[in-house]
């Protein structure tokens, strides 16, 4: 395993009267991760033996005799302190002592107290020993003594050899300050932070010493640092590797090349080691039991680069021979195989075992068996042995495997209460929505899955959720749902930049979990997050000033009406846009209610007001032969135009919830009618469908995913321009401008969009590097036609990458290139798209 460095890892020892108590904190350097036990306790335990010899006779006391500890005295509890006493000391004063110790004279004597006072006075770093006794006196009081051993204390620390590494830097790492006393194994981790922390920086043969005879005559410690030099991995290869790409083989060790500023090339004998087994592991997974992995270093003549060469032996990929199920009562054999993908005849796939595992326990849910990974309780259901859900069983046949499935049914529950923890400001209610199951009905493991997964995927709780089933009743099981509340109120002052709206500032607040019944009682309750916040509600506040797009919003929505399936969403807004030729604004606003017919189909209805202004048309009153250079429809939509309409929208959604949408359908079909209050009378029908299905999952969850999408739109009556259809960009098709799609209008060919729109899209997403950075590769297409006809149809393919920075509170930002395949003359293109957005 690997070591990981850490930083303020200091080891406190406490002797209690009659025994040795040891505790030991860990803290951090530089955000790097926990430590390895074993390798630590060994290594610690090395060090200190070797540092610690030569001191031992100077510097370490004796262990301390057997005596009582302080809460042996309860028998004295509630007397009368007369006196605190402090014993032993000559170079700490008794002041710095009692100052720590908070047992008085005058007091009730409370041996809990003088328990924790003689913790707080070996806190101080400053004695090999601390004893506490509690003595009666005659008149029926007690004299509480503090019996000290000192031990050699560190005068001054000074750090000798250190050029790469600020001297401040350092002492932040040690965690031993001067005036404390001296500790061979404190010491010993102190040398090791300071190792460990300049392999972070790329400087593998770092070493440090102190001198152990200067430390014990003077009380000088001096890090003696001999950095070595600056390593850094300038690649990494594969050796061997048939059946996996390099690409692929990356992705599962954690040893990177360096790239400038964007990788630091770490070299770390320990994270090789740590690769080599990952290698292992990935191709045990994919069904190579027989893989060696093993690599070999090259070193640069002066060692400041490094080579990391993976060699690898893949051997036979082994097949399943047979798969067998044992211990199954409810659902037959047959059955369960038909749910099962990896079959007799299939090479073998870790990834796909453990989806056929899901996919057993999800056909035992309906009958209220309850799945507990861990469990051992005997009235659950059970796959396999516990970390073995199927026993593999190798063939005489080199390369042939047998899948065993042994299954315990257990019995099957009812579901009894569901208890939240976790939530100090979310009600209940935000959370047993997400359940989707009811109590008294039968217990269904796969549902409390899907409800994990979908509390986790909420806005309002951390990745941490667990639900689990508790109680001893014989036919009933309550269950736990244990949450830790994220914070659902983000304030963003950033930039926003893309290529459809060019480059402007935005001003967000947004709470993802409002309640705007919940009014503060004083100022305090704002400014510490305890109103209006609580009831999943969303309040959303937007200001966006930029060069050819403004906007201002304010949009509220309750996602449960009454607590029944029920949404309201109410939005007023603003907005500026320079278009080609002139400006259009827009100022109104919107409602729509919402009906969840169940957790897959829903309807909508929403009515909305706007007033719409278009003006500062260039070249207005230009005429040439006759024919005016701006397009006829902008001219005549100049000034003020009110609109309303009303729309009703069904849609059907079974996609997963989350960041990244990876499964499923969503489609949806609308009809708004317009001129219901006043303004142009026209209808407009629109219709969407998208499909997600994963391609593949790797061992570190990240999926490759192909998604569809395909849109169209159809206008019937006199619409105005600005209320038409257009495409070009991103969301529609690439390669192509912003509204670089459209029919055309006047001598300069303004854009005026079409009555009738098609737009379609295939797209393959993929990780690249961690959970933030995606790829991407298209083909799109589409067209905007004045009426309902299908005329040229524009294409084109390309590529992209999707990056997600948690550090810009999960601001998208997308870059696309795309190149036309097929055009119209009129048409505007432009092979590189892209949307960022800044929130710091």
């Amino acid at each position: 395993m690997r070591r990981y460095p850490f930083d303020h890892l200091c080891q406190r020892t406490r002797h209690r009267a009659g025994n040795f108590v040891t505790t030991r904190r860990a803290t951090r350097v530089h955000g790097l991760a926990q430590l390895s036990f074993h390798k630590v306790f060994l290594g610690l335990l090395l060090l200190g033996l070797s540092l610690s010899a030569p001191l031992i006779a100077q510097t370490t006391a004796p262990a301390p005799p057997a005596a009582r500890t302080p809460l042996a005295y309860a028998s004295l509890a509630g007397r009368p302190v007369e006196d605190v006493r402090v014993l032993g000391n000559t170079q700490v004063s008794s002041a710095i002592i009692l100052n720590v110790v908070r047992t008085r004279p005058g007091d009730r004597f409370d041996p809990a107290t003088v328990e924790e006072d003689y913790q707080r006075i070996y806190g101080l770093k400053k004695f090999a020993n601390v004893e506490a006794k509690a003595e009666p006196t005659a008149g029926g009081g007690v004299v509480v003594t503090f019996i000290v051993t000192e031990q050699k204390q560190i005068r001054t620390i000074r750090f000798k050899g250190n050029t790469k590494v600020e001297t401040q830097t350092l002492k932040d790492v040690v965690d031993i300050a001067e005036g404390e006393a001296i500790d061979s194994f404190r010491l010993s981790i102190a040398r090791q932070a300071i190792v460990s922390l300049y392999q972070t920086k790329n400087y593998p043969y770092a070493n440090v010493d102190f001198d152990r005879d200067l430390l014990a005559r003077t009380g000088e410690l001096v890090f003696i640092i001999t950095e070595g030099p600056n390593v850094r991995v300038r690649k990494v290869e594969f050796f061997g590797n048939q059946s996996f790409s390099d690409d692929r083989l990356k992705d599962q060790v954690q040893t990177k090349y360096w790239i400038w500023i964007f990788r630091p090339g770490t070299f770390d004998r320990d994270t090789l080691d740590d690769d080599v087994a990952a290698l292992r592991r990935f191709y045990e997974s994919k069904g190579f039991f027989d893989v060696k992995v093993g690599r070999k270093v090259t070193e640069s003549p002066e060692q400041s680069e490094v080579r990391v060469t993976f060699l690898i032996d893949e051997g036979p990929r082994y097949t399943v021979d047979k798969v067998t199920i044992r211990g199954n009562k409810r659902l037959s054999e047959q059955e369960l195989l038909s749910k099962l993908k990896l079959v007799a005849g299939r090479p073998y796939d870790g990834s796909i075992l453990q989806r056929d595992v899901r996919e057993i326990v999800r056909a035992y849910s309906p009958f209220g068996f309850i799945y507990q990974p861990g469990s051992d309780d005997p009235n659950y259901l059970r796959i396999g042995r516990r970390g073995e859900p199927v026993r593999r069983v190798f063939q005489q046949k080199q390369g042939h495997v047998e899948l065993i499935y042994d299954i315990s049914e257990g019995k099957p529950f009812k579901l009894g209460r569901i208890i939240v923890k976790g939530n100090a400001r979310t009600q209940d209610k935000v959370v047993l929505r997400e359940m989707r199951v009811t109590p008294g009905e039968q217990y269904n493991a796969a549902e409390i899955a899907d409800a994990t997964d979908r509390l986790r995927a909420s806005p309002y709780f951390q990745r941490d959720v667990t639900i689990t089933p508790i109680g001893d009743d014989p036919d009933v099981r309550d269950v736990i749902v244990e949450v830790t509340e994220a914070r659902t109120a983000t304030f963003g002052v950033g930039a926003v930049v893309n290529s459809n709206g060019g480059l402007g500032a935005n001003i967000t607040y947004e709470q993802r979990n409002f309640d705007i019944s919940n009014w503060p009682d004083n100022w305090g309750d704002v400014l510490t997050d305890r109103s209006f916040i609580g009831a999943g509600q969303i309040l959303r506040m937007t200001l966006e000033p930029g060069t050819r797009a403004s906007n201002a919003s304010i949009r509220f929505t309750e996602p449960w009406i009454f607590d029944q399936p029920y949404s309201f969403t109410g939005e007023a807004y603003w907005r500026d846009r320079v278009r080609e030729h002139w400006d259009e604004t827009r100022a109104g606003g919107r409602v729509t209610f919402g009906k969840r017919w169940n957790y897959v189909w829903s309807t909508a209805l929403t009515l909305r007001g706007e007033d719409m202004q278009v003006s500062d048309i260039e070249d207005e009153d230009t005429f040439i032969a006759g024919q005016p250079l701006r397009a006829q429809e902008v001219l005549d939509a100049e000034g003020h135009t009110t609109i309303t309409s009303a729309a009703i929208t069904l849609r059907r959604d079974t996609t997963n919830h989350g960041v990244l949408t990876y499964r499923g359908t969503n489609s949806q079909i609308s009809w708004e009618s317009y001129g219901v209050l006043g303004g142009p009378t026209f209808q407009k029908f629109t219709t969407s469908f998208d499909w997600y299905t994963p391609l593949n999952e790797d061992l570190l969850d990240r999926r490759t995913i192909f998604a569809l999408r395909g849109d169209a739109g159809w206008i019937w009556g006199d619409a105005p321009f600005f209320e038409r259809f257009y495409a070009g960009g991103i969301g529609t098709v690439r390669g192509f401008r912003f509204r670089g799609i459209s029919p055309r209008g006047g001598l300069a060919e303004d854009p005026i969009g079409g009555d009738f729109s098609l737009t379609g899209s295939a797209e393959i997403s993929f990780p690249i590097t961690g959970d933030n950075l995606r790829g991407v590769i298209f083909a799109d297409a589409g067209t905007v036609e004045r009426e309902l006809e299908i005329g040229t149809i524009r294409t084109s393919v390309g590529f992209g990458f999707r990056l997600v920075l948690p550090v810009f509170q999960g601001a998208p930002v997308a870059l696309d290139f795309a190149l036309p395949l097929t055009r119209d003359d009129e048409d505007d293109t432009e092979w590189f798209s892209f949307s960022l957005g800044i929130n710091p």
